[in-house]
């Protein structure tokens, strides 16, 4: 079945929230590591594998938002973000895949 416009629209800004909760968190990580760098509780080697673990983890999180199946990427999105509805749990496939 196709999806209106309103229904693609709501999608993409469903992933675009559920893409920027994901890399938030990991900045903020980081942020927390850059500023025991600054207070001189973390040495300079210590933050730059901070810098590059977030980094992988950001090319995860981007590889995922680009290479994955889009209804189960908006399914993940919901469930992540609390958005389900009656009607998506009416779905056979969220049925199928809430089951993980």
């Amino acid at each position: 079945m196709k999806k209106s416009k309103a229904e693609r629209k709501r999608d993409l800004e469903i992933v675009n929230l559920y893409h920027k909760k994901l890399t938030e968190e990991e900045l903020e990580k980081l942020s927390v590591k850059f500023i025991e760098w600054k207070e001189g509780k973390l040495p300079y080697c210590e933050l730059t594998e901070h810098i590059h673990e977030c980094h992988k983890k950001n090319q995860i999180i981007w590889t995922r938002f680009h290479n994955m199946n889009d209804e189960f990427l908006i399914f993940q999105a919901k469930k992540e973000l609390n958005l389900f509805s009656e009607r998506d749990m009416e779905k056979e496939q969220y049925k199928r895949w809430n089951t993980f």
